[in-house]
């Protein structure tokens, strides 16, 4: 897990001076405090901070070269030893104990078909000096995040957006923006806070060279085709995939520790955990104490006992000048606003997990996308069954819609699939419409274009498919980033490959059966000891923001320049000046309007230096 920068030209001549491209990867030496190291050659600069997890000898540092390539490369690549025993039995021989090296290896042996050989999560770039070409590729899930940027011929390409904010046009994506504060989601589509900035696509890779080549392609799509049944087998087997997923992640020459909740998904993770860990020595596990109705430590603490994990709990302390300089903070590394709070509570927990010496953290993340976790799935799946004949499976479902709460999972479901239009009236409803001057920028080129996601034969599948891909990318994004922003490297065994194309070619009840959630968890072996810690109704993550901290941020933005940008009508200011947004309905507005107020500073007015940084532990 580290940071990446790269520049491209083209034209094959000189780029920026040296310094600006230096001063580019040394923004996000938090990526990789360990070493920082360049590599520049005619048309290419690769700046590389390394965050040791795999063979702690500086013989691993990067950019990594091997013959005529050159490598600059961020994330880990689980299934190393094996790719490295197959190339080992087709000639290769190496040097380190590094995943890396396996990476540049397994591109010159295979190109570009080696990206769908390789189990892992990875941003990457590749230079081969004798084509005088660059390959960028990017892991199927988005799992580590890439930026792109184009400045006449030169191209570039950054672990964080704010490697290239110095680098480019200050050119606001306002349409974009604009979206962000109505709709309380990022669906960007590729798309960032400017312009001039794009996320490099998931799953494809990039090859282009110094006479204006640009090949792009993907290499990896959701699966179609043949939906298969679920059979005891079926359970048994992805249990089998799940372990196996958890057994590559534990692979770390550093140590490693687990996000625990008292759930179902870490819970599992946790328990696989322990037993491929081997021994008795206790696992230090990391959980996060709201302290509220919603707070689930006492179910960690129960998981924590029975697999002897050293618990560590973190609360959320919010003096309002902390909590607004631990806010600009991640405003700074995201490069964009994010929607819940439950991120600043997130930060402090990873920030525990740094400060007791964990590099690798392995979390639940993605479980809930690919096992239809979340109980408003019902609402799509009750009619379905009708039209199927399957009467016990509808009524069944609607008996759990009214004990969790119909009206709340209707209105949900609704938020998330209405059309545009209907979505606009719900605004209306919760007041935030008119806030707003009906803004339409003009439509920002892509340079790259992400393949559309595969329609499936299989309702539930096509929907999960759907959430998997776009609903999931803010949450891998965030975790990325608040991880690294403590030097953790964070592994979500869920975000498997071979997971996902597994309970994407089978039928609705590896998901939901007889009204039961993530089915194939709960008919496990492994879940069988906690059932009586997990046997209850899902709590989500409680982050509130308190109301002298809520009164700090609203004196803010009474001051913020914001307020006179071209997407806000008139009433957003009387709005900012009222008692309004003390509100609690206005709650999550008021933290996203707030987030685009610093990152306008961060970014925009450059007062970044006169934000200060959230104390240590």
């Amino acid at each position: 897990m580290c940071g990446i920068f790269v520049a491209f030209n083209h034209n094959g001549i000189a780029h920026l001076p040296a310094r600006r491209l230096r001063a580019a990867i040394a923004k996000v030496g938090h990526r990789g405090p360990d070493n920082l190291g360049y590599f520049a050659q005619e048309a290419c600069f690769l700046g590389h901070t390394r965050l040791t997890i795999l063979d702690l000898d500086a013989v691993s540092n990067q950019p990594f070269r091997f013959g005529d390539l050159s490598l600059t490369y961020n994330g880990e690549v689980f299934n190393y030893q094996e790719l490295r025993e197959e190339l080992r039995a087709l000639g290769h021989s190496f040097e380190t104990e590094s995943d890396t090296e396996v990476v540049i290896h397994a591109f010159a042996e295979w190109g570009v078909e080696s990206f769908s050989r390789l189990n892992g999560m990875w941003a990457l770039a590749i230079y081969d000096a004798a084509r005088r070409e660059l390959v960028v590729s990017r892991d199927r899930f988005g799992q580590k995040p890439l930026f792109l940027s184009k400045a006449g011929d030169d191209v570039f390409f950054a672990s964080e957006f704010q490697e290239l904010a110095g680098l480019v046009a200050n050119d606001i994506d306002f349409e974009l923006i604009q979206m962000f504060l109505k709709e309380g989601t990022y669906e960007g589509d590729g798309r960032t806070f400017l312009a001039s900035v794009q996320e490099f696509p998931k799953a494809h890779y990039l090859r282009i060279s110094t006479d204006g080549a640009w090949e792009s392609k993907p290499y990896w799509r959701y699966p179609v085709g043949k939906i298969e049944r679920t059979t005891p087998d079926t359970l048994a087997a992805f249990s089998d995939l799940l372990s196996d997923a958890v057994r590559l992640r534990l692979r770390s020459d550093v140590p490693f520790g687990l996000l625990v909740s008292g759930g179902v998904d870490s819970t599992l993770v946790a328990a696989y955990a322990r037993q491929h860990s081997g021994g008795d020595k206790p696992i230090p596990a990391f959980t996060f104490s709201s302290r509220d109705a919603h707070d689930e430590r006492e179910f960690a603490e129960a998981v924590a006992e029975r697999l002897n994990l050293d618990l560590h709990v973190r609360y959320q302390e919010q003096e309002p000048s902390e909590y607004k300089a631990r806010l600009a903070a991640l405003v700074r590394h995201l490069g964009r606003g994010h929607s819940s709070p439950a991120i600043v509570s997130v930060d402090y927990l990873y920030e525990s997990v740094g400060a007791n010496g964990v590099r690798v953290a392995l979390d639940g993340q993605g479980a809930d996308e690919l096992l239809a976790g979340y109980k408003n799935y019902f609402v799509l799946v009750i009619p379905w069954y009708l039209m199927r004949g399957q009467f016990r499976q509808a009524w069944l479902a609607f008996k759990d819609q009214l004990h969790f709460g119909f009206v709340s999972s209707v209105l949900l479901f609704l938020r998330n699939n209405l059309p545009p239009s209907l979505r606009k009236v719900m605004r209306y409803v919760y007041g935030y419409e008119p806030l707003f001057r009906h803004y339409r920028g003009n439509a920002t080129p892509r340079w790259m274009e992400a393949k559309p996601v595969p329609a499936h034969a299989n309702l539930l599948n096509r929907h999960l498919i759907w959430h998997h891909n776009l609903g999931l990318e803010n949450l891998l994004y965030y975790g990325d980033i608040v991880a690294m922003r403590s030097s953790v490297e964070n592994r979500s065994p869920f975000m498997d490959h071979r997971l996902v194309e597994f309970a994407f070619r089978h039928d609705d009840k590896l998901k939901l059966n007889d009204a039961i959630d993530k089915y194939v968890l709960r008919n496990s072996a492994a879940y069988e000891p906690f059932r009586d810690v997990l046997e209850r109704d899902k709590v989500g993550f409680s982050s509130d923001i308190r109301p002298a901290t809520k009164a700090s941020m609203i004196a803010d933005l009474r001051r913020s320049p914001i307020l006179d940008w071209p997407i806000f009508s008139d009433r957003m200011r009387a709005f900012v000046t009222s008692e309004e947004p003390k509100r609690s309905k206005y709650e999550r507005f008021l933290f996203r309007l707030y987030q685009v107020h610093l990152w306008n500073e961060i970014f925009i007015e450059r007062t970044e230096e006169s934000i200060p940084s959230p104390p240590q532990l």
